[in-house]
């Protein structure tokens, strides 16, 4: 995703951080979410067309009764990124949901509020959701999130399902219920890179993110290739610019594996000084930011990247009925929902209806956090099984963090192919816990 708010600085510099303070200090930095936004100054990012029917076999009965009503909140209207996917992927399941008989055969409701990329805007459709009695804030994403986990907590009204997690109470509130893994992307770099032969990785890092190269010390310690990760990264001005001297500094030394902690904007504008240098370097990023409009524009410069992520592909078969609701509500191809953000959400929605149906007390928020805070969530080819009850205590700057599992992805002849099997995963979270 795009990322605007970030200070700006037109130095150049390489730095040097202990791994045990930089991995502590992730948890509280802000570390890209790849969640494939929109932006004033990027355009929306392209995904394919969707274009499947709904899986299911025949009309179900329509839901009635009182609506089990829930939030999604994103950025809709902002200076900053945009998320019209995730509003539309929200509006996609409230109606398939209920063209399939609802939730225990009672209609869903989403409202998709608004936070305008703002703190106050977090902190008002929280309120909001509480206000109107949401059994949960569902499958949302902002750069304020404890704005909202804060008001949300007082409240007991869970905030579930998230894709990327940003905020220290994200992190350690009981009221946070993650089903992505998405700090795991850089432990997957080093994984993979290791697999592949990298003799010389280096980091380049967005301005704000510098914390997030502790976690790429700590995997390549545990995997033994901490000789092999280069102890001083670049750090990538926010601001979309002529990245030449930066693809100059990665590549110095005989670099054969660059890792891309990148947001989409500036990986965009990053393309270009790559494919001027022509390296044989192998390319990393995340998924969502190394995306498919990145590929577009740059074909040959990034055939053979390798993309890390939390979500099998759009193109899998467990993503029929999404790909299918989408189609239903004509939602616009040129959103990308092959992102975190869209199959996040789409996730999100999946598990919470899994938990409400297997409750048996009054579906409400105080009983919806209770069910969740034993439950297990089971999505098989979606997220590998999540259980909240096993918090992620060998790492404890994550310890809300329940799914440590990631997805390799190549771009293969100008398309972003998964590596291995639709729904095999990598659970790549031993590799950092203590």
């Amino acid at each position: 995703m795009t990322q605007s708010f970030l200070p700006k600085t037109g130095a150049l510099r390489r730095s040097k951080m202990s791994w045990r303070v930089a991995a502590v200090a992730a948890a509280a930095t802000l570390v890209l979410a790849a969640c494939g936004g929109s932006g004033g100054d990027s355009g929306s990012t392209t995904a394919p067309a969707p274009t499947d029917a709904t899986t299911s076999a025949a009309p179900s009965p329509e839901p009635v009764g009182e609506p089990i009503k829930t939030m999604t909140v994103t950025d809709i209207n902002s200076q900053g990124p945009i998320y019209p996917n995730i509003e539309y992927t929200a509006e996609a399941y409230e109606a398939w949901i209920n063209a399939n008989g609802g939730i225990n055969g009672r209609p869903l409701e989403v409202d998709v509020c608004d936070s305008q990329g703002t703190a106050d805007g977090s902190t008002a459709c929280a309120r909001k959701a509480v206000d109107n009695g949401v059994v949960a804030v569902v499958g949302s994403f902002n750069f304020a999130p404890d704005a909202i986990v804060d008001i949300l907590e007082p409240a007991n009204v869970a905030y579930f399902g998230a894709c990327c997690m940003l905020g220290a109470q994200e992190f350690q509130s009981k009221l946070a219920f993650p089903l992505g893994s998405h700090q795991m992307y850089g432990v997957g770099f080093v994984k993979k890179g290791l697999e592949e032969g990298c003799e010389k990785m280096h980091a380049v890092i967005i301005q704000g993110a510098e914390s997030f190269f502790g976690v790429l010390q700590v995997a390549a310690e545990r995997l033994g290739g901490a000789d092999k990760l280069d102890q001083e990264f670049t750090v990538l001005p926010a601001t979309a610019q002529d990245y030449a001297p930066q693809v100059a500094e990665a590549l110095a030394g005989g670099t054969d594996c660059v890792l891309m902690v990148v947001s989409e904007t500036p990986f965009l504008a990053w393309m270009p000084a790559w494919e001027q240098a022509a390296p044989t370097a192998k390319l990393f990023g995340p998924q969502g930011n190394l995306s498919s409009k990145v590929v577009a524009q740059s074909p040959d410069a990034s055939e053979g990247a390798y993309v890390v992520g939390a979500y099998p592909d759009l193109s899998c078969d467990v993503w029929a009925d999404y790909r299918g609701a989408l189609d239903t509500i004509s939602a616009p191809a040129s959103e990308d929902y092959n992102s975190l953000g869209g199959l996040g959400t789409w996730t999100a929605y999946m598990g919470f209806s899994q938990i409400v149906e297997s409750m048996t007390d009054d579906v409400n928020a105080a009983n919806f956090a209770t069910a969740a805070s034993t439950a297990v969530v089971n999505l098989p080819g979606m997220i590998p099984d999540v259980n909240f009850r096993d918090e992620f205590t060998g790492f404890p700057a994550f310890l809300r963090m329940f799914n440590t599992s990631v997805v390799y992805s190549q771009v293969q002849d100008g398309v972003i192919a998964p590596l291995g099997a639709c729904g095999e995963f990598d659970n790549v979270g031993p590799i950092i816990s203590d």
